[in-house]
């Protein structure tokens, strides 16, 4: 399998790359591996508060940043005015407020769509052919259960 090394923090140098590796494949030649190196600029969640992280790094690859370097070739390339960029920011904040809203409306779901669509096989690995999670039998920690 071929594989392909990108700069993750161009968008249009990554475009490119994903378009050849998605006409190959749909020419049957075949999946591509794409590795997209990027910078983290902050903590993975909330629970992460980034400590690790070079604050000079931060810096340096700020300048680097993959939207606002978007942002100011469509702009520099007038494909896109201020105005859009703003319309475009507006609208996606709107989307994301709905998504959340509709998530605090929703009711929990239940454990056993935990570990539902993760695994190729849910039931060889967290639960069991009664919908049950594995780790909940006794035997599970004892080594004894069935698997």
């Amino acid at each position: 399998m071929p594989g392909v090394h990108v700069d993750g923090m161009d968008v249009l140098k990554v475009r490119e790359v994903a378009k050849e590796a998605i006409g190959r494949a749909r020419r049957g030649e075949g999946p591509t591996l794409v590795e997209c190196e990027a910078y983290r600029f902050k903590g993975h969640s909330l629970a992460d508060p980034d400590k690790v992280l070079d604050p000079a790094g931060n810096a340096r690859y700020a300048a680097k940043d993959p939207i606002t370097a978007l942002k100011k070739y469509l702009i520099d390339n007038r494909l896109a005015s201020e105005a859009d960029m703003k319309a475009i920011d507006k609208k996606i904040d709107e989307v994301v407020e709905e998504a959340v809203e509709f998530a605090d409306e929703s009711p929990v779901p239940s454990k056993s769509q935990l570990l539902k669509n993760v695994f190729a096989d849910p039931k060889g690995f967290g639960i069991g052919p009664d919908g049950r999670y594995r780790c909940e039998d006794p035997k599970f920690t004892e080594g004894t259960a069935q698997v």
